[in-house]
């Protein structure tokens, strides 16, 4: 079954960080709504996506960029 990935980056797409893993597009798009209130909120300029993790995608181990802000 199709894993799904929350992602944030900041200056590239390409450069990004996994935020969270779920077992459905669902469940990721409701995270990422409240992921991206709290982005709002900061006045942050970070980006956010929900993809399909794809065979072989690699988590990141660094850890995600937006420590500054508390994300619930």
């Amino acid at each position: 079954s199709m894993n799904y990935v929350l992602v944030i980056w900041l200056a590239s797409a390409s450069q990004y960080t996994v935020y969270q893993k779920f077992p459905s597009m669902e469940a990721c798009l409701e995270k990422q709504r409240t992921v991206v209130a709290g982005l709002t909120q900061a006045g942050s300029k970070m980006q956010t996506e929900c993809r399909g993790r794809k065979p072989g995608d690699v988590f990141k181990s660094n850890d995600v960029v937006v420590t500054r802000y508390v994300l619930r």
